[in-house]
């Protein structure tokens, strides 16, 4: 510190000038990390990531998000569930001080979707029914902020705790939060994750053999994926759609 005040010194500036430049460009990192993620330019993401240093991080909240987006790249990208688990529990019990916290939320869906992965369903299911408890506790509340990227947290933990339900043969759960996301994302009139979400709501009626409104979901979650460039996501309705036998595509009479 005493030869960074020095460098200032000669330099004509201020310490602070030079503590704020790098608190910015850390945010900045962060920010592309996020939009990379959501994205789904998961390797990129992880290039970025591995260029910020441990010194940088100064408060809690540099490192609330390092801790996350450590574990969600090493769970969903590494498929590491472990080394997830780990990063996750770091963030919950070294950094969080109120529950009712976005990244405490994120990361206790984190460790639940790493249970999933492990196939330790019964663990699964109880932190991410704690994500989506604290989820619906903080709407009660008032208390979101109201931006973009909180909206987009909401509808992507509705959207993976659905898929969890689906995965251990509770449609109807699955249709609840799913129900939900789409709600919030109507509301506040964003694509964010609209393709997948109808294409899971589509599945799970598929299972409750509600086949037409599946295929009215289909339809819509198929128009989403072309509109948003998903192409991994149009191959894998397709997919679906001919192995529960349902008719190709047509124009639904109400979608």
């Amino acid at each position: 510190m005493k030869i960074m005040m020095k460098i200032c010194n000669r330099l004509g500036i201020r310490l602070s000038e030079v503590i704020i430049e790098n608190d910015d460009q850390l945010y900045r990192t962060f920010k592309k990390i996020d939009t990379l993620i959501r994205h789904t330019q998961l390797e990129e993401a992880q290039d970025v990531f591995q260029h910020i240093r441990p010194k940088q991080l100064r408060s809690n909240t540099d490192k609330k998000q390092y801790y996350y987006y450590e574990g969600y790249l090493q769970l969903v990208l590494n498929d590491n569930a472990d080394e997830a688990i780990f990063n996750f529990g770091m963030l919950l019990n070294q950094f969080v001080k109120s529950s009712h916290d976005m990244f405490a939320i994120l990361a206790t869906l984190g460790t639940g979707l790493a249970y999933e992965r492990k196939q330790a369903y019964d663990k699964a299911e109880i932190f991410v029914k704690q994500a989506v408890a604290t989820l619906h506790t903080m709407d009660a509340q008032a208390m979101p902020m109201g931006d973009d990227d909180y909206l987009q947290n909401e509808i992507l933990i509705y959207a993976s705790a659905a898929q969890l339900y689906a995965k251990i043969n509770f449609p109807e759960e699955a249709l609840e939060l799913i129900d939900l996301a789409l709600k919030k994302a109507q509301e506040s009139q964003s694509l964010y994750l609209l393709d997948r979400l109808y294409a899971q709501k589509a599945a799970n009626e598929v299972v409750l053999n509600n086949v037409q409104s599946a295929h009215d979901h289909y339809y819509v979650a198929y128009a989403l994926s072309l509109v948003t460039h998903n192409s991994s996501l149009t191959e894998k309705i397709t997919k679906e759609m001919a192995e529960y036998h349902i008719a190709p595509l047509q124009v639904a009479n109400d979608a």
